[in-house]
């Protein structure tokens, strides 16, 4: 498969969800990278005999780290569920988020994939790195900063999503508290009418209600250009740049 191939296959035409997966790791893809990606390294028969089955009006969130959220997916895509990866930023050398095992991965997942035969009104399941915000102080000189964040526009409105039959969304991740910038998603789609759960899908356990609580600077216009200044943004889209020396001019 040639690279734009990839891209195809996890963000077909007429698949409505299609719209919101990011094409930033897959335009990253060449040739060289396909061939030599690990074949059977990644854990695509995940046991999720604790997950709910696909119904009319619950979609997914899955929020976990690495190549974990790709491996979930494959596992919900097996039993009826449309992966959509929100991965929005590069990779490059000294990066701080580790990119190239999350796009091996799906690069090996694809072949998966593209054999499984999802039904077009399947219900989304939303793929984002719960280790996009790596908890560092501040990045050093020389590093490739690409920690990125979710926003609301990155995400179906609820407005939307309701016009699609979905009422509830499950979150999949380990911890029981979303994190910050997720939490501003949730807020607004439990805002506007959507029933928040969330489960752990590493551990035995069962979705339980999620109530979201206000996060700090919710819904100021302003909110997305002052958390902009803190990140790194990469000419061809998405996140990720080399920090630079103080002491250098910036020229040249």
């Amino acid at each position: 498969m040639k690279p734009r191939d990839f891209f195809s296959i996890w963000s077909p035409n007429k698949v409505v969800w299609s719209r919101w997966v990011k094409p930033i790791v897959f335009s990253q893809l060449n040739p060289i990278r396909i061939a030599v990606v690990p074949k059977n390294h990644f854990n695509f028969n995940m046991n999720i005999d604790n997950i709910p089955l696909p119904d009319n009006d619950t979609f997914i969130v899955v929020n976990l780290p690495g190549v974990k959220s790709i491996e979930l997916s494959i596992a919900l895509a097996q039993i009826g569920y449309r992966p959509v990866p929100l991965y929005n930023c590069c990779i490059g050398a000294n990066a701080i988020i580790p990119m190239e095992e999350i796009i091996d991965s799906l690069v090996s997942a694809t072949p998966i994939l593209q054999q499984l035969e999802i039904p077009l009104p399947a219900p989304p399941a939303f793929l984002i790195d719960a280790n996009r915000m790596q908890d560092i102080l501040k990045p050093s000189p020389g590093d490739f900063d690409n920690r990125w964040l979710v926003f609301p526009q990155d995400f179906p409105s609820a407005k939307f999503l309701l016009s699609q039959g979905f009422n509830k969304v499950l979150l999949l991740q380990i911890n029981s508290v979303p994190d910050p910038d997720l939490a501003h998603v949730l807020l607004v789609w439990q805002q506007q009418g959507i029933k928040l759960l969330t489960q752990n899908p590493l551990v035995l356990s069962q979705p339980i209600p999620l109530k979201v609580s206000r996060p700090p600077l919710f819904r100021y216009f302003w909110y997305r250009a002052l958390v902009m200044l803190s990140l790194k943004r990469n000419s061809a889209g998405g996140f990720g740049s080399v920090v630079p020396d103080a002491s250098g001019t910036g020229s040249g």
